[in-house]
Order: C-alpha cells, then structure tokens, then sequence
C-alpha cells in the first residue's frame, strides 16, 4: 500500500499528538483525609538539683554533677514539654550551675527557669519544644516547712495554646502545708484548660488529703491512660526501687486524652532520686 505525501504527514502529525498527550501527567486531585490525632509528649522530673543521690542516704549528697546523665534521660523520654523540679543550681552552695539553660540548649528547647534564685525556692521549671508567650511564678503558702512555688506558662504549639503549671508541694510530714498548697493549686488553674506537672510529694496510698483534694479537682493522667489509680505503673521514688507515687501530671477534667497505656516512668538512680514520669496526650491539629 501506498501512501501519498500528505497522508504521511498526517499519520505523523497523529503519532506525535498520542506522544506528547501520553507524555503529560494527569491531574488527580488528592483525596481529602480528616485530619489526624497529633501526639504529644508531656513529662515531670525531679533532678535533685543535678547532683547524683547517695545511695545509703537519701538526704546525702555525692557532690558530682549528673548534667550527662539527665541530658540522656530526657532524650530517652522526649518530652515535648516538661517541668522540672529541684533545678536551682545557681546559689553559691549549689555550685552556681544554670543547669536549666544547659539542658535547654542541648535538646534545643525554650525554657522558662522559674522562681528567682533570690526566692530561696528549690526551683520548677519548664522546657518547651515551642515558644513560651507567657511566663509568672507564684509563691505558695507555705505555713510549715520550706518556701515552696509554682510557675506557670503558655506555650505557642502547633495545636494552639497550652496552658502549663509546674510545682513541688512540701514534705509530706507537713500536711496542713500540703493542703493549703492543693487547695491554691486548684483555684489558681480554676476552670482553664491546663496540664499540672510537679512532685507532689503526697501519696493516696497513705490517704493524703492534698491526694484526694487534687484527684477530685483535676483527672489523674495514670487514669486517662487507662490504669487503675492504684496501678504499680508511675511508681517514681525511690529511683533505686521505686515503691510509691508522689510525681504526678493531672489533667483538666473533661479537656484531654490520652493514648491508651502510655503513662510511663524513665530515668535510672545515676540521675536522680527520683523517676521521670511521661504522658501522651492526642492533639488535633
């Protein structure tokens, strides 16, 4: 068969046009997915002032700075957001260490230190991955034992602002002390939507009435994780054999969730005396 001149222009013209339409991309517009649950990561931590604990005497002191070994401890656990506690190390009988600022630098987050040294307050601070718009301090009362306080801050997150306080309540030789604490505690978050870190130093296996004042007020995060308040998990002092619970995160009633199981303890006696405890929290963006 023979084909003239323009009938092989044409049949040319009609391979390149199926060429050059096979060549271009079809456009399928993406499907439109609900947004999913984010995670975050929230923590409490007692770091005993950066210093190592005796292991014979847990008022003792070694004298060796312990900075590497929270600095893995909290890469281990990786916070979004934790407070701690005991973090004074700037008085002259601590060695004048900002402990606070080193560890923020080495995780790369912003921090808020907390009580002034000048405050006499052994120290609660908060460490975020996001910036922090707001910060203050409030001192509690404090009619037996030491000064105690409780710092407060709001964090711009990608999920919105978070409300955050840290504290460390008095010994629990001292329960008139603990429960004025738990009681300012409870008026000073009032109805906001918030997540209460700290060591609170008050057990509800001994019947705390500062236990049961917070545990009434707030939601036990042990509890929204899914254990019973009584569970073995979240155990936290001593750090060599953990034996009870007085690290807790408390949660604003009816505002957060939290993944199933994922209350936990991190941490190891060459850090602290105390464990770290952490909460995963759904977000939605």
């Amino acid at each position: 068969m023979k084909f003239s001149t323009g009938n092989l222009k044409q049949i040319s013209l009609g391979i390149w046009l199926i060429l050059l339409i096979s060549s271009i991309p079809l456009f399928v517009p993406p499907a439109s997915e609900p947004k999913s649950n984010q995670i975050i990561r929230i923590m409490t931590y007692n770091i005993h002032q950066f210093y190592v604990a005796d292991y014979v005497s847990t008022t003792e002191k070694t004298g060796r700075y312990v900075f590497e070994e929270l600095l893995k401890v909290i890469e281990a656990a990786n916070p979004d957001i934790i407070g701690l506690q005991e973090n004074e190390g700037l008085r002259l009988s601590s060695g004048n260490q900002n402990g606070v600022l080193w560890l923020a630098e080495k995780l790369g987050m912003h921090y808020y230190y907390g009580p002034p040294t000048s405050a006499q307050i052994y120290g609660e601070a908060i460490l975020s991955k996001w910036p922090i718009k707001e910060q203050e301090w409030k001192q509690l009362p404090s009619p037996e034992g030491i000064e105690r306080g409780i710092a407060r801050v709001v964090i711009d997150s990608p999920f919105g602002e978070l409300l955050v306080f840290n504290t460390h309540f008095e010994i629990d030789r001292f329960k008139t002390a603990q429960r004025e604490q738990a009681n300012f505690v409870v008026e000073y978050v009032g109805g906001q939507k918030a997540i209460v870190l700290g060591d609170f130093n008050t057990r509800a296996d001994q019947n705390d009435e500062a236990y049961h004042i917070l545990y009434s007020a707030f939601t036990y995060g042990l509890v929204e994780a899914g254990f019973h308040p009584n569970a073995t998990i979240g155990f936290s002092s001593p750090a060599t054999d953990p034996t009870h619970k007085i690290d807790y995160i408390w949660l604003t009633r009816g505002h957060w969730t939290a993944v199933p199981n994922s209350y936990k303890t991190y941490g190891n006696p060459d850090a602290s005396d105390h464990l770290g405890v952490l909460i995963e929290l759904e977000m939605k963006q």
